[in-house]
């Protein structure tokens, strides 16, 4: 005799639990966000879709086909697997549909504008909850070979059981279902599946990006409550942060007699926190902190956002997580530890950071997760779903869970619905996607309640258009205050020979002062260490700095620079140090760039306001070539529209001191709105509009134009022991697919540490899509442990990331 006891979902776990756990948790997620989508849906009718999605989504699951794979041994079950009555997706979207349009007809709803569209979002969430979303049209051309292998699943079901089941799971909404209408919908004939595509099809013509993100946030609801129950998950409780805590870590590590460059420091971060009070939290979500280069934005803005939170929590009823991202990952620990360090070193419900080369491990307060190897599933789970108070992240990160297709990135997306959100260093978004960047930011601020803090010393004019835009009411007065440098333009073109003998000669004049110079490219930043490195005074320690050194490595060098010494410091790098990354040079070197980022080189410049003005000098270098005459480095890898709009900018001005770059920079902004393509932005959201998901798939926030090669670097013992571990990992034949990821994941943070990148054409015989191992017996003939890969016999390719 049958019974509800007698259907699994997974091993050991009863379906009708599991569909309750699923259906429950998406609703209390959904409940706890504050919604303003009032002008589309009321929040009732959401939050029971986001129910029957929950409760139906595994629907398949009951047919005794799916039941014999679960509990099959395991040659049979990989039989089992591959066979199309196994599958449970298909079934369950049909399902999912079909009950919310019979929901939708109770309510009368069924033909109303958005609502009539939610059966077909639903249809879509369910069959790609194993998989990545695709264009909704392919999803609905539905044919006879696949409503076949429905009717036979439909016919290896016990109806009765079932029918009890979701008897008592839409009793909890006031709902009832007849699953005959469902089993006459199968074995009828499919023309409601060429309805669905016309009805898909009017959908398009709304021109909304809102069914692209109602479509994510239903999306991730689902993913993430599935998968939090199937793997026993237990519940990350949030945690309390007090507005004020910022404010107490800065009393007591600088106290209270400011002068200087901390002065100034003291009032922007006074009048940017004591502004929160003022903020109309209904209107005003976006806001703009443009303030000079080493004005101390990490902790103003940080502080900006614990307040803002404490506000919101108290008088509109939610908790905001704060998501601070950043567009280099050279900056992201230094900002990382500074948070750490505000919110006293806490578990990873607090404070949690997300990015490619992140450790995995997830601990919380309570111990339930203390980050040891047995949970490393479940670590995976917590931290690619954002489970935390305080998210540091990078806009990679961030840009591609919004505007993305894939399960494991989209699975956070209602954990940034209601945050605060921070873009530090936000001139490094690229002028492509303003307008999608704004466009999206928008909605999200005004129909989802995201707040978002946007700061940079260099502020690009991306919301020109957006009316809760909220600026710093002083910053004129700041950039003024503050004029730290002189940045001097020499309009004569040097070769980089001479170039260096302009600096040999200038290190030789002014040996107390520390130098940084920057260069557009690997190439020619060895170049310059090495001619350098050969003339070098006994007092001086010259440090070089780029991709082309493995992470490790430049980790431990930008910690050793920022230490104070005796000694005369030398910096050779390339523009991967200009913005964010904390040091303080006397004497800058740059590199023809945009406009940024000359500014952001020029803010490592007598950064602290000491009582000497700094010294910046502005260069356009070329190398002579034999085959192509001169080739300027700056046009290897910066896009040249943005070089032309800085050469306008700066035309025939021979020197800029600091205080005037803030018109300056505005200028540029200003030329740059004017010029630039908003074809890709244009087309991305036309894909976003009309859930073309194998389109929106490409979105890269930033574009490689040539293919490399990843190289492990054995450069110390530590390594070879980490890259032993890896090779004993991919050979050991007894572990499956799964739990090879899982271990390699282990020691993902180790291994990339050693791990470099370099141009295909650089690395000619090497494999590319694979990790080359350098052992440290071949190490002296492909890498330099100063400089890094060795480049010298290499052909023409440049890199300067």
């Amino acid at each position: 005799m049958s019974s509800s006891n007698n259907y699994f979902s997974h091993p050991g776990k009863l379906i009708s639990e599991h569909l309750k756990n699923v259906a429950d948790n998406a609703r209390f997620i959904a409940k706890s966000n504050r919604l303003n989508l009032s002008q589309f849906l009321s929040e009732e009718v959401l939050y029971d879709v986001v129910y029957i999605i929950g409760a139906a989504h595994d629907f398949g699951k009951f047919t005794k086909y799916f039941q014999e794979y679960l509990f099959a041994e395991k040659p049979e079950k990989k039989h089992l697997k591959n066979k199309p009555e196994t599958r449970h997706s298909f079934i369950s979207a049909i399902f999912v549909l079909e009950v919310l349009n019979e929901y939708l007809k109770e309510k009368e709803l069924l033909e109303k504008e958005y609502y009539k569209y939610l059966p077909i979002l639903a249809f879509h969430v369910v069959r790609r909850h194993h998989g990545d979303l695709r264009d909704i049209l392919d999803d609905l051309s539905i044919n006879e070979e696949e409503v076949e292998i429905c009717r036979k699943q439909i016919s290896a079901i016990n109806f009765t059981d079932v029918q009890k089941i979701y008897d008592s799971l839409f009793g909890e909404i006031n709902f009832s279902f007849d699953l005959k209408i469902f089993e006459k919908k199968i074995f009828g004939p499919i023309f409601w599946a060429y309805e669905l595509k016309d009805k898909a099809r009017d959908l398009e013509e709304l021109r909304t990006p809102f069914f692209f993100l109602l479509q994510l946030f239903l999306y991730s609801l689902l993913l993430d409550s599935d998968k939090s129950d199937a793997a026993e998950l237990l519940k990350i409780e949030r945690k309390s942060l007090t507005g004020n805590l910022v404010d107490k870590y800065r009393a007591e590590k600088f106290g209270s007699n400011a002068v200087g460059i901390n002065a100034i420091r003291n009032e922007i971060y006074n009048e940017v926190t004591s502004s929160v009070k003022e903020v109309n939290l209904e209107e005003e979500k976006i806001f703009s902190l443009n303030v000079p280069t080493g004005s101390g934005k990490t902790l103003t803005a940080f502080s900006f956002a614990l307040k803002l939170r404490e506000r919101i929590e108290k008088e509109k009823g939610f908790t905001p997580r704060i998501i601070y991202s950043l567009p280099f990952l050279s900056i992201i620990e230094q900002n990382y530890d500074v948070i750490d360090e505000v919110l006293g070193h806490p578990a990873s419900d607090v404070l949690l950071k997300h990015h490619h080369l992140s450790e995995i491990f997830y601990s919380s307060s309570e111990d339930e997760y203390n980050g040891n190897e047995a949970d490393i599933g479940k670590s995976i789970l917590l931290i690619e779903g954002w489970n935390s108070e305080v998210i540091v992240t990078t806009f990679v990160q961030f840009f591609h869970s919004l505007i993305t297709n894939r399960n494991r990135a989209a699975r956070k997306i209602h954990n940034i619905v209601n945050s605060i959100v921070i873009f530090d260093e936000i001139q490094a978004m690229p002028h492509q996607y303003w307008l999608l960047f704004e466009s999206l930011i928008n909605f999200l601020a005004e129909y989802f309640n995201t707040y978002f803090i946007v700061m940079t010393a260099t502020e690009p004019n991306i919301f020109k258009y957006s009316k809760s835009l909220i600026k710093i009411k002083s910053k004129g007065k700041f950039f003024s205050s503050l004029n730290r440098y002189l940045l001097k333009i020499n309009e004569q073109e040097t070769s980089l020979e001479n170039f260096v003998s302009v600096i040999t000669e200038h290190l030789r004049k002014e040996r107390e002062k520390d130098f940084l110079i920057v260069m557009n490219s690997i190439k020619s930043s060895i170049k310059v260490y090495d001619a350098l490195n050969n003339t070098a005074a006994e007092n001086d320690v010259i440090y070089y700095l780029s991709t082309n050194i493995v992470p490790k490595t430049r980790s431990e060098r930008i910690t050793e620079i920022r230490k104070p010494s005796e000694k005369r410091k030398i910096i050779v790098s390339t523009q991967m140090i200009e913005a964010g990354v904390d040091i303080d040079v006397d004497v800058v070197y740059r590199d023809f760039a945009p406009l940024d980022s000359i500014n952001q080189t020029a803010g490592r410049c007598n950064r602290n306001f000491k009582s000497r003005k700094g010294e910046v000098n502005l260069v356009n270098i070329f190398q002579e070539n034999e085959v192509n005459g001169k080739k300027y480095f700056p046009k290897t890898i910066y896009d040249s529209f943005l070089l032309s709009k800085a050469e306008e900018t700066l035309n025939k001005k021979q020197s800029i001191e600091e205080k005037d770059f803030l018109s300056l920079t505005e200028k540029y902004f200003v030329k740059v709105t004017e010029g630039k393509s908003d074809d890709k932005s244009t087309e991305i959201l036309d894909n976003v509009r009309c859930l073309n998901f194998s389109e929106i798939s490409k979105f890269t926030l930033i574009e490689k134009d040539y293919p490399t090669v990843d190289f492990f670097i054995a450069l110390d013992e530590n390594a070879g022991n980490i890259w032993a571990k890896y090779e004993q990992i991919s050979n050991d034949e007894t572990l499956s697919s799964f739990e090879k990821r899982n271990e390699y994941l282990k020691i993902r943070k180790d291994l990339n540490d050693y791990i470099i990148s370099v141009p295909k054409n650089l690395a000619v015989g090497f494999e590319e899509g694979t990790i080359n191992f350098i052992s440290n017996e071949l190490l002296n003939n492909f890498y330099d442990k100063e400089t890094g890969f060795k480049r010298e016999n290499s052909g023409n390719g440049v890199v300067g990331f």
